[in-house]
Order: structure tokens, then C-alpha cells, then sequence
């Protein structure tokens, strides 16, 4: 009976089916371009900033966003960490000891248009071993990537075009060394790199650790070893068991989930908008529901009274209309996963290009320009199922009140 009911009533069921299926579509593709957007962000951060395992100085965790200088892995702690990070599998890791801090970035007339300084963020690494655990020197665009001993620098490519520098052009680096004293050097940039992170293009100097370990008066000491092994689903586990060892020598092991928190803190934010987002999606196919059922009880008023005179009850005539609700909930997801997928199916190979918009913007996610979308079956399965649910269960709504009159009057009118 109620699939009859809802075939007999065409151009309302497919109207109320309709805006289901928008629902749907909508939340199978928002939810995909968010997962596709977590899955580049997660990927972009541990290419280019933080591997999948991060060791520090003890007391430097708490503090790492500001790039504290005071707290530093001393070279007999070096030795104690390389040699518990050579363990039985290091075929499978590398590592790349650091020296992360803020400097400003000085340009003058010699060589740009117009003078001035930036702030950015200069790691000292080491050229050979960062190479291998990350992807920031296979990204170097113009010129050439750091050799151990040179006295350039390799910016990133958004710093570069905002300040006009090219090449072999020359800047001032000004910075602290250790102890506190101010260090001003001149450094000839010797390459310009584009990576997939916004935030190495956009702040991103680099300079090799044996010349900074000179000039900075470092004496041999890091900031922070990188480690990657190429399965961030083991960092968890990987920086437990590495965390005594390290103990050992006075420093912490943290996974990457932990070292990036705020990122992942943004992202699931993220996803809470998403989910706001959908809930008033459903919101409005849940209203089309309820018009629908109203619509269909005050027209089968007479209908209802004649079922219950016939014997049936109240609740076998509510099930009535939970069946009709659940059947336009199923022609409504069926209709929307068709769409969703293949709205999805495309930004997953084309993706959507938000380089006008990430270049001077910074809107947490770690992409610089196309963003693409991702599947995921769990979700897409999720929005499927509460579609369904909230169907039937709102289809149960309109019909309570008519069912509260006596046989008789609803007959009788």
C-alpha cells in the first residue's frame, strides 16, 4: 500500500525526493572534498615540515610553535639519538638533524626594485640527509638545492615574488644565535623552491647547518631531529618505542599527529562546519517530508478513517506512513548518491584550482593550489544511512494528530 501511495502520487514524491537527493549529493561531495582536503594537508606536512616523527631537547615540545632558541639536542645527545634511530629496521627510516628559527630577511637596492625585510622562518639542515627525508629539495624550481659548506640560502617561491628576488640575487639574514646575540649575515640565494606547503612557499629559507652551526655559534647542537619512515599510520607507535631511548639523552619523541596539533585541531573544525552545514541540509529535506505526509493525512483523511474501521491501528497506520517516508527516502539517497558520486568521481581527477584565493590567504589548509577530492566510503555510507533514517522517522510525525480522532469523525467529515 505505501508503494502504491507513493507512485500514485508522482510529481509530490518526486519533488520531496528531489530535495533529498540535493541533500544527499551535497554531503557526499562536501564530505569527499574535506577528506581530499585533510588527505593533502596531513601529506604536504610531513613532506615538507615535519616527517612523521619529530625528537626535541626536553622542555622545547610545549613551546615548538614559537621556535623557542634556548633549548638545543647537544652533540653527545646526537650521537645517543642517531644511534637509537639505526636500529635493526633504519633501512626502512631516514632522518635529518635541524635548526629551526625566526629570522628577517633584509633586501636592498643592489638587487631589488624596492628595499625592505620580511620575517621568515630559517631552517638549518643539513643538505644530503633532509633531501632524503624531504621532498623540499626535489622541489627547487629555479637554480639549485644546498650543498654541505655552501653559504647560500634557498627561499621559498611565494617569498621570492613578493620581494622580487631572483637567482643569484643577495639578502641579509638577521637573526639570534645562541646565547642571544644578534647575527647579521649576507647570503646569495642560490635556488627558489615550489613545494605543495603554502607555508614553505610563503616563509621558507633554508641554509646549510654546518655554515649556520659557524655563524650562530651552535657548537654542534640541533634544534630537532626529523625522522620518516613513509608510514605515518606507525608514527604513533614508532615514537613510544623510541621515546625511552631518547630519554636517555634528554629528549622527547613526538608523532607528527602531535607536533602539527593545531593543524589537525583546524581540521577538525573543519569538519565540524561541514557537519553544521549538512545538518541544515537535512533540515530542509526533512521539511519537504513533513509537507509531504501533512499533504498526503489531510487528503487520506477519510482513507485513514476507512483503515481503521477495517480494523487497523493506530500503529499499524503510522507504519503506513513510515513506509511511505522510508520509500521517498530511498528513491530521494538513490537519486543523490548517483549525483554525489559523480560530482566526486570528477574533483577527484580535476580537482578544483583555489591558487587565486590560497596565494594570499591562509585558510589552514596545507595546498597551494589545486584541491582534490578524496573517497570515503565510510562517510558517504553514514549520510546514506542517517538519509534513510531521518525519512522514516519524520514521515512518522504528521499523521499523530489525525489518529488521536474517532473513527467516526473522520468518516463523518
Amino acid at each position: 500500500m505505501a508503494i502504491r501511495n507513493v507512485l500514485r502520487y508522482r510529481r509530490r514524491t518526486f519533488i520531496t525526493a528531489s530535495a533529498i537527493a540535493f541533500g544527499v549529493a551535497m554531503g557526499v561531495f562536501m564530505n569527499g572534498f574535506i577528506a581530499g582536503s585533510e588527505t593533502e594537508t596531513t601529506r604536504n606536512l610531513r613532506d615538507h615540515e615535519t616527517g612523521e616523527i619529530k625528537v626535541f631537547a626536553r622542555g622545547y615540545f610545549e613551546d615548538r610553535d614559537l621556535l623557542p632558541f634556548d633549548s638545543f639536542i647537544e652533540p653527545d645527545a646526537r650521537r645517543a639519538i642517531e644511534r637509537a634511530l639505526a636500529g635493526p629496521d633504519s633501512a626502512s627510516r631516514d632522518f635529518s638533524p635541524r635548526v629551526l628559527l625566526t629570522c628577517e630577511l633584509h633586501f636592498a637596492e643592489d638587487f631589488f626594485a624596492v628595499p625592505g625585510s620580511v620575517t621568515a622562518t630559517l631552517a638549518a639542515v643539513d643538505p644530503e640527509l633532509d633531501a632524503r627525508a624531504l621532498r623540499v629539495a626535489r622541489s627547487v624550481r629555479e637554480g639549485r638545492w644546498l650543498a654541505r659548506g655552501d653559504s647560500g640560502i634557498v627561499i621559498g617561491s611565494w617569498l621570492a615574488e613578493d620581494i622580487g628576488a631572483k637567482v643569484g640575487y643577495s639578502v641579509t639574514l638577521e637573526c639570534r644565535g645562541r646565547g642571544g646575540f644578534y647575527q647579521t649575515v649576507d647570503a646569495e640565494i642560490v635556488g627558489i623552491a615550489r613545494t605543495d606547503d603554502p607555508v614553505v612557499n610563503r616563509n621558507g629559507v633554508f641554509m646549510d647547518l654546518s655554515y649556520a652551526d659557524g655563524i650562530l655559534a651552535l657548537d654542534g647542537a640541533v634544534t630537532e631531529y626529523l625522522v620518516r619512515m613513509g608510514n605515518p599510520d606507525r608514527a604513533a607507535r614508532e615514537a613510544a618505542r623510541l621515546a625511552p631511548l631518547v630519554a636517555e639523552a634528554g629528549c622527547e619523541a613526538y608523532p607528527w599527529q602531535k607536533v602539527a596539533e593545531s593543524t589537525m585541531k583546524l581540521l577538525r573544525g573543519q569538519r565540524g562546519e561541514t557537519a553544521i552545514f549538512m545538518f541544515f541540509i537535512v533540515v530542509i529535506a526533512a521539511v519537504g517530508i513533513v509537507n509531504t505526509m501533512l499533504m498526503a493525512v489531510m487528503e487520506r483523511k477519510a482513507e485513514i478513517g476507512t483503515l481503521r474501521a477495517l480494523g487497523f491501528g493506530a500503529s499499524r497506520v503510522r507504519a503506513l506512513f513510515l513506509a511511505e517516508g522510508l520509500a521517498i527516502g530511498v528513491i530521494g539517497t538513490a537519486m543523490g548518491l548517483a549525483a554525489g558520486l559523480l560530482l566526486n568521481l570528477y574533483f577527484v581527477v580535476h580537482g578544483m584550482d583555489f591558487s587565486f584565493m590560497l596565494r594570499d590567504t591562509d585558510i589552514g589548509y596545507r595546498v597551494t593550489g589545486v584541491i582534490r577530492s578524496a573517497w570515503d566510503p565510510a562517510g558517504t555510507a553514514q549520510i546514506a544511512l542517517f538519509t534513510l533514517a531521518t525519512s522514516a522517522l519524520i514521515a512518522w510525525l504528521p499523521s499523530g494528530r489525525i489518529l488521536r480522532q474517532e473513527v467516526a469523525d473522520m468518516l463523518r467529515k
